[in-house]
């Protein structure tokens, strides 16, 4: 009798935490169940440089002769230049392309972890966050605040927060900002 009740109480425990860890969000079980699958360049930390292109005065951020990044101007370049270095990120990572709609950065295969001085980085929660669709559009949520937008694709939303789930994501971060030259996320 003593199994039983121990049984009883198991089976109704796990019952209630499965069913309380997929309540919030009805399609988080089938989201997290999908394959993920990255689409990321690799690059060396080590060899990049910043080189001036074009003549409006932009800037890349270069690994060779193949280009990473694209910057309006040179204090954004060399931000990003002082962000990669610093975390030693050697991918540059995309959702949705030849127009992601997402992106992130990683260091071999984990997250950036640690703060650079003067980042603008926002806080949000990886347990909390969702996917949602509002006015036809689709985006990842925690509680009430918007993190990012996916537009009409929801299977791009719905790896974003399978990516974000995985690295353990708690900032995201921005280079110039209200038109970010880059945007990446962290621990």
């Amino acid at each position: 009798m003593k199994n039983f009740l121990l049984f009883l109480i198991a089976f109704i425990a796990v019952s209630t935490i499965a069913n309380a860890q997929f309540s919030y969000n009805p399609n988080l079980k089938d989201i997290l169940l999908t394959p993920l699958q990255e689409d990321c360049v690799s690059f060396n930390p080590n060899n990049i440089e910043i080189v001036a292109f074009g003549i409006a005065g932009e800037y890349r951020i270069l690994d060779g002769n193949h280009a990473l990044f694209l910057f309006p101007n040179y204090t954004e370049a060399k931000k990003a230049y002082t962000i990669i270095t610093q975390y030693g990120v050697n991918k540059s990572c995309f959702v949705g392309r030849p127009d992601p709609s997402f992106s992130y950065l990683l260091q071999d295969k984990s997250s950036p972890s640690g703060a650079v001085a003067g980042e603008d980085c926002l806080d949000f929660n990886p347990a909390t966050i969702k996917v949602v669709q509002i006015d036809g559009r689709w985006k990842i949520l925690d509680g009430s605040h918007w993190l990012f937008d996916f537009n009409t694709s929801k299977s791009e939303a719905e790896t974003a927060y399978k990516i974000i789930k995985k690295y353990g994501f708690t900032k995201s971060c921005y280079v110039g900002r209200p038109d970010p030259s880059l945007q990446y996320l962290r621990k």
